[in-house]
């Protein structure tokens, strides 16, 4: 005889379950709508009487990812030849981005000539604002470009910002160095991303990623002691490195410095106007009295069409290299002790353009900038803007500034619990409570509107926008491939934590009062 037992009845699902299964479905059909809906159409830009719009939230349907299906990924694994490994977790859409990046194309506007009078009008569009006055560059030019020397610290930055900066600047700078620690800034131990021989070191350094004749340098800050001043000197330690790569690279007095982050870049209009206009900051009669320019950048929040309408951001920092320290005279340069420790930036006396009260009245020349004096809102610095029509005030942007792109949550949770103001708690919150600019990416991603948030998005397709857009987003398809790869990565995200939005947090409610 056998014996057999059955199984205890099965509990009917609590219908919370089944809802939450069903929009999980639906999450996993949306990310393989490109898939399920291809056509051959790979080049063809999705067409705007597609989309739908209001003052805060703009749709996207999916016949408009059709760009991005298997032939495409074919396509793109052509345009590199094997000569790359993709990093992983990078996404069909980071994917086509990178290929691009990689992809041998000419160097537009290579050759100069200084009597054109394209130049002399790109020169004459850009001005300086201060004290609500503008300056207007003229239109001469240098006889020769200048070099423009990029530095930036780099660590767990999305290809996403990597991509859009090297298509930016392809074929200008003359040298890019990069500088990767060991440690976050909170001290933090990470793992050395782009070490020689790996994968994302080769795509960075041996790929011609920023053109054909530019130098691309990495080198690393690994510092296990205690450090006074905590995180921001270690940051700033960091990045004083990057200028004696600049050195190494035989840069000198009459060359041009731009500190920045790995998620920032001039436009390269701008770049272009550094090299061959005349701007006063720039000449060679600079006594380093004020002799930082910022660049105004415009700000994506995670996708290309999150852009801010409500703020710019300001930097990258531009000096010439008579006014750096490790190229400058090094009789121009503070000591410690008129810092505010070592590798900070200089006491108040030195500082404001307006206040070198402690500096000798002999010296014909004002102190160098170190790292942190580069980076910092410290000393004499002019704000440039390029005059355009669809501004009420013409003050349109020189920059952009690739804000929080990832291509996982955790890299998101990582870089906000050990970098600059570190939230310790993100990794038992949604991503949309972590910080209010995430907050404002997850509204617009999501559909939802902004009207509570610091800051708004833009109201209509970045296909729509009058002023000038990355040229990483004008290739075709991208731009709304990722917005809605970012809107899976989201929508997860949420459907996980089940929980509000920073804005309804008591945090930002606490703010909001005062």
């Amino acid at each position: 005889m056998i014996s057999t037992t059955l199984p205890p009845p099965t509990k009917p699902l609590p219908t919370i379950v089944i809802i939450r299964n069903l929009i999980l479905i639906a999450v996993c059909i949306l990310s393989i709508a490109p898939i399920l809906f291809h056509d051959d159409s790979i080049h063809q830009y999705p067409p705007n009487h597609l989309r739908k719009q209001n003052r805060t939230k703009v749709e996207y349907f999916i016949s408009e990812t059709q760009l991005f299906g298997p032939k495409y990924e074919q396509f793109v694994e052509g345009l590199v030849h094997g000569r790359v490994t993709f990093p992983p977790d990078i996404g069909v859409a980071g994917k086509s981005l990178l290929a691009h990046a990689l992809s041998l194309r000419p160097i537009h506007y290579e050759y100069y000539n200084s009597s054109s009078t394209d130049e002399g009008q790109r020169c004459s569009k850009y001005f300086s604002y201060e004290n609500y006055n503008k300056s207007f560059l003229s239109n001469n030019t240098q006889e020769k470009r200048r070099r423009l020397f990029l530095g930036s610290l780099i660590a767990d930055d999305s290809w996403h910002a990597l991509a859009a900066l090297a298509m930016e600047s392809y074929g200008i700078y003359t040298a890019v160095a990069f500088v990767e620690s060991n440690r976050t800034q909170t001290g933090t131990p990470r793992q050395l991303r782009f070490i020689p021989g790996s994968d994302e070191y080769n795509i960075l350094v041996g790929q011609n990623l920023f053109g054909p004749n530019t130098t691309v340098m990495v080198d690393y800050y690994a510092y296990e002691g205690e450090i006074d001043g905590g995180g921001l000197i270690r940051e700033h330690r960091q990045r004083s490195k990057i200028l004696e790569l600049w050195k190494a690279a035989g840069m000198t007095e009459n060359d041009v410095g731009i500190l920045s982050d790995a998620d920032e870049t001039p436009t390269r209009d701008f770049l272009r106007a550094l090299q061959a206009c005349d701007f006063p900051e720039l000449r060679a009669t600079q006594n380093c009295w004020a002799p930082k320019i910022v660049v105004a950048s415009k700000v994506f929040e995670g996708s290309p069409e999150c852009m801010t309408v409500t703020r710019k951001w300001m930097h990258p920092d531009v000096i010439l290299g008579k006014c750096i320290e490790e190229i400058g005279h090094k009789m121009f340069q503070l000591t410690v002790t008129q810092r505010q420790r070592a590798y900070a930036w200089r006491k108040d006396a030195y500082s404001a353009k307006l206040n070198y009260s402690a500096w000798p009245k002999k010296l014909l020349r004002y102190p160098l900038w170190n790292a942190a004096d580069f980076r910092r809102d410290t000393g004499g610095f002019v704000i440039y803007y390029e005059d355009v029509d669809y501004l009420p005030f013409r003050m349109g942007h020189t920059g952009y500034h690739f804000h929080n792109y990832f291509s996982t949550t955790e890299q998101l949770r990582t870089k906000y619990k050990t970098y600059g103001h570190p939230v310790k708690t993100a990794d038992n919150m949604s991503v949309s409570e972590i910080h209010p600019d995430l907050d404002l990416m997850a509204d617009c991603v999501l559909g939802r509107s902004s009207d509570e948030n610091k800051h708004l998005t833009l109201s209509s397709p970045l296909a729509h926008f009058d002023g000038r857009i990355p040229i990483a987003y004008k290739l075709k398809g991208y731009s709304v491939a990722r917005h809605l790869e970012l809107r899976n990565i989201l929508s997860e995200d949420e459907m996980t934590w089940k929980a509000g939005t920073w804005h309804e947090t008591d945090k930002a409610k606490e703010a909001g009062s005062k």
